[in-house]
């Protein structure tokens, strides 16, 4: 598979109109790789060259979209939000060669544009509610029965919001990480597997989503719970290198972090078991020294 994945890279980055129209396929169907491809383009030749790949690809996805009858808005808001961020992050990680501190910076920069939206954005706080309607309305229009359509107009409004903020963080981490990963099969010096068991967020950005957990905990506020909830997804991934740095110093047989992924992507009540470990050992590894058997950097 690496050897697939390293053929695969190098084909993509030989020429950029290959790449940008990765990106547009991609951005449709698997955002994290189409946002991986913009990382792996600005490691390779720069943020100037990736920024013109990434505003290509918006382009030429909002105009599939125009043409098979969606929004402007709609398209624009599905794919430069994660394309624009990932030539940052690809940016920010060819300058600094850190994975953890482009980890913490996406983390901690992921709050603070949370908490400008709710502060500064005005009517932010019905995007629930609005996403909600134009769900129903989508659901509806491609036939999904009344009853079905009554349960999920149950929803929170507030709980979508969760998911979107969520998900754009969680697609960003995949791309950060896959295009890095990427980048290190075709550049020898790159060492993605030493610097992914050594990834944590560090004292500032640990302290900073620390906090919002512990608020969540006694404060009902809205955006508070989705600040928090992106917190989450910090430790949870902090958590999976605690995972593999443990697995790898202590010699534990690969199929027992197979495992533990293929329980994570089960959407099964055991999802939800490893998800919350995870993300438990993630939080105490700012405190405790989970992976001081880790092998020094060679």
């Amino acid at each position: 598979m690496t050897q697939a994945m390293r053929a695969f890279a190098k084909w993509a980055t030989a020429r950029p109109l290959r790449l940008i129209l990765l990106s547009i396929v991609f951005v449709q169907i698997l955002a994290p790789v189409s946002a991986a491809l913009i990382v792996l383009d600005a490691l390779r030749r720069g943020p100037v060259a990736a920024m013109t790949s990434a505003l290509l690809a918006i382009t030429g996805f909002a105009l599939i979209s125009l043409a098979l009858g969606a929004g402007l808005v709609e398209a624009l808001s599905l794919s430069a939000p994660v394309l624009l961020a990932s030539v940052a992050i690809g940016a920010l990680l060819g300058w600094s060669r850190s994975l953890s501190l482009t980890f913490q910076c996406l983390m901690v920069g992921a709050v603070v544009v949370s908490l400008l939206l709710f502060t500064v954005v005005p009517g932010v706080d019905q995007l629930g509610d609005f996403l909600l309607n134009e769900t129903l309305l989508l659901l509806e229009s491609v036939g999904l029965d009344q009853e079905r359509l009554t349960l999920f107009g149950a929803t929170s409004g507030n709980l979508l919001v969760q998911f979107l903020l969520t998900s754009v963080v969680l697609s960003l981490l995949a791309a950060l990480m896959l295009g890095y990963w990427w980048y290190a099969l075709l550049d020898p010096s790159a060492r993605f597997g030493v610097d992914f068991r050594a990834l944590k967020l560090g004292r500032f950005a640990g302290s900073v989503l620390i906090v919002l957990v512990a608020l969540r905990l006694f404060v009902a506020v809205e955006m508070i719970q989705n600040m928090a909830q992106l917190a989450v997804v910090g430790f949870l991934f902090q958590g999976l290198a605690v995972m593999h740095a443990r697995g790898h110093s202590d010699n534990w047989h690969r199929a027992i972090i197979v495992l533990v992924y293929v329980a994570l992507f089960s959407f099964s009540p055991l999802a939800l078991m490893v998800i919350v470990g995870l993300t438990v050992v993630g939080l105490l590894d700012n405190f405790f020294a989970l992976r001081a058997r880790i092998e020094p950097h060679s």
